[in-house]
């Protein structure tokens, strides 16, 4: 895997991506309002992200962006957003 990921669980990637799109909610002036409201709309958008990062993904046998090259990175995207769907 990349880098700073293999040192991170899918969990503990799932909670740190909720943890800083909920930050950047109530630090705006939203109407978001309620802190579960956020933590909400928080995890729908970590789970966009999580799906473009996925889509985007090209696998080994057609890796032209060359920024990954093994199924266990694939797996590690797929492990986070089974985690986000937990929360």
């Amino acid at each position: 895997m990349g880098g700073d990921l293999k040192n991170i669980a899918p969990k503990e990637k799932a909670e740190d991506l909720v943890y800083q799109f909920k930050n950047i909610l109530m630090d705006e002036d939203t109407d978001c309002g309620y802190e579960i409201l956020c933590t909400s709309i928080a995890i729908k958008n970590a789970l966009i992200v999580v799906n473009e990062v996925m889509f985007r993904v090209p696998y080994a046998d057609n890796n032209k962006a060359k920024w990954i090259t093994d199924e266990e990175t694939i797996r590690y995207w797929q492990e986070v957003k089974e985690e986000l769907n937990k929360l």
